[in-house]
């Protein structure tokens, strides 16, 4: 696999499925929360929370599965289901540090786009001991777009005070990489349970099987 381009200064990390061994937990949490309803969790339901933030994928549980409860009643059980386990149990995947580490290496800024909540988040990457390579962590809920849209990608780059042609985004679900690229961004897709090669259509410039496989840092 190629190196990638020269002018890469930033890159912007997915947690979820792209560094965090975690989707699995989603869906445990998932069948839990939903089966305690007498219900249970569509493959277009999980398509649809990919990527869309924790309160706005409690608002559209509530619609999806017209359910009493309020968005708060939903973001208060997940957290509790959640956050032992982001903060003791949730892994990152084979390679991420070894990644990170040459990323930073090569004078490379990092950042983290997710949809996951900043707590969760902050503390899957403090027990895993990689914190220290995040500059950032801008999170959906925080600056109000969802990671479908350009705009999160835009505001990323703007803060890390780069063009976002020189930021490469790593991310497992499609319209998410579809989103940076829509931004300017070089992408890198990773083969994760959501993601969906035909749905990614042209928007990964690499597609790779995990992080261990990722394109290396071109030499300055």
């Amino acid at each position: 696999m190629s190196a990638l381009p020269a002018n890469i200064r930033a890159a912007i990390f997915d947690l979820d499925g792209t560094l965090f061994d975690s989707v699995g937990l989603w869906h445990e949490i998932d069948d839990i929360f939903l089966s305690k309803r007498g219900l249970v969790p569509t493959a277009e339901y999980r398509r649809a929370i990919a990527a869309i933030g924790f309160r706005a994928t409690a608002e559209f549980t509530v619609e999806y599965y017209k359910l009493d409860d309020t968005p708060e009643t939903l973001m208060n059980e997940w957290t509790e289901l959640a956050r032992e386990a982001y903060a003791t149990t949730v892994k990152t995947f084979d390679g991420v540090r070894e990644y990170l580490t040459a990323c930073a290496a090569a004078g490379i800024k990092i950042a983290a786009v997710t949809s996951l909540h900043s707590e969760f988040a902050r503390a899957c990457l403090k027990n895993n001991g990689i914190s220290e390579y995040f500059s950032h962590i801008f999170t959906t809920d925080e600056i109000g777009f969802k990671k479908s849209s350009p705009l999160i990608y835009e505001h990323a780059a703007r803060v890390l005070g780069v063009s976002p042609r020189d930021c490469v985004a790593y991310d497992d679900v499609p319209i998410a990489v579809k989103a940076a690229k829509a931004a300017g961004m070089t992408t890198v897709a990773v083969e994760g349970v959501l993601f969906d090669k035909a749905e990614c259509g042209g928007a990964a410039d690499y597609i790779i099987v995990s992080i261990k496989d990722a394109p290396a840092f071109a030499r300055k």
